[in-house]
């Protein structure tokens, strides 16, 4: 008896939670569709398809599939609009569609007038078509294709074969045939590999040996070529040379200006350092005196640099001269019989 009461009780709440469930989805319902009419008032059919959708979804009923038809025909959508008005006015004793009944019904019109159909025949079978970016089936289709009235891109295709593509003016109310007959793509031809079987194949003839001279005047080539660019180098390394050297006269002149004036200014006769009293002041002289040290520094790098410079380019310079080339050399031995015996003698 107690579990009897228990499965009774339970029964009982589910049955409530399913009316309350279904009482909200049709409130949700009846939101989205006055917010779909609503934007559809105001001029704007396409924001307002998606509320017509969600409520098809939420519950499958004459009046929200007659909805979702009106919708998708403001829309623009008349095939799809067809197929939704067909299905509402299937239950005539709705009460939805007993008080619209005439409204959908010349909508369903206004739309099959915007619909034209397809009929896609051809070769090869298997072949997938594809009508406005959407596959619609492989040839032979079963049926033609209702599409909008309005050009449609056909693009029929299959392995092997080449694509076509093709763009066809639909009009409403009109059946239209179409043809395609893919051409096949041809591969080319393998040549066929000949084995002799009664004859072993020929022996490859040794390469000849390339020619002596043929052989120095390559190596001349490459030595004519190796000392032009021992000869660049060289002439590169010379520059750095002078610019070096240049580089240090000019740090020891300016070297030497700042000892002029520092023992000008800053010492006295005998060589005693001015602390007062003189041109400048004891931080100039200092100044003077750290760049002459620092500028005769240098200098003397300067010197260094271009000379280590100008001997790597004589060396380079030397090494650039073509070396000669030895005559072409010819050995050979003969040998003749004596009366001592065989005697041998080479030629070089």
């Amino acid at each position: 008896m107690v579990l009897r009461g228990l499965v009774a009780v339970w029964i009982g709440v589910a049955i409530v939670s399913q009316s309350t469930a279904a009482r909200a989805d049709a409130a949700e319902v009846e939101a989205l569709i006055a917010k779909g009419n609503e934007l559809r008032r105001a001029g704007t059919p396409g924001p307002a398809l998606p509320y017509f959708q969600r409520a098809y979804q939420l519950a499958r009923t004459p009046r929200t599939t007659g909805q979702l038809g009106l919708a998708e025909l403001a829309a623009g959508y008349p095939v799809e609009a067809a197929e939704h008005l067909s299905a509402a006015l299937e239950t005539p004793n709705d009460p939805s569609i007993v008080k619209f009944r005439q409204m959908l019904v010349d909508a369903l019109t206004m739309a099959r007038a915007q619909i034209g159909e397809l009929a896609i025949q051809g070769a090869p079978a298997g072949a997938e078509v594809v009508v406005n970016g959407r596959a619609v089936g492989i040839l032979p289709l079963s049926s033609a294709v209702k599409l909008p009235a309005r050009n449609a891109e056909v693009v029929v295709r299959a392995p092997g074969h080449s694509e076509r593509r093709e763009l066809v003016p639909i009009a409403g109310g009109q059946r239209h045939e179409l043809s395609v007959n893919l051409e096949k793509i041809e591969k080319p031809a393998e040549k066929p590999s000949v084995i002799a079987l009664t004859s072993p194949p020929p022996s490859p003839t040794p390469a000849a040996a390339p020619s002596a001279p043929a052989v120095v005047e390559h190596r001349s080539a490459d030595a004519a070529a190796s000392g032009s660019n021992l000869r660049t180098a060289a002439w590169v390394f010379g520059g750095g040379a002078v610019a070096a050297a240049g580089a240090g006269l000019a740090l020891n002149l300016a070297a030497r200006s700042n000892r002029s004036e520092f023992d000008a200014s800053c010492t006295r006769p005998g060589g005693e350092i001015m602390v007062d009293g003189g041109p400048l002041t004891i931080n100039e002289c200092r100044d003077r005196y750290d760049a002459w040290e620092s500028y005769r520094l240098w200098s003397v790098v300067g010197y260094a640099t271009g000379a280590a410079l100008a001997v790597t380019s004589a060396v380079l310079f030397l090494t650039s001269r073509p070396t000669p080339t030895a005559p072409n050399a010819s050995a050979r031995l003969t040998c003749s019989p004596t009366l001592n015996g065989l005697s041998c003698q080479g030629l070089f």
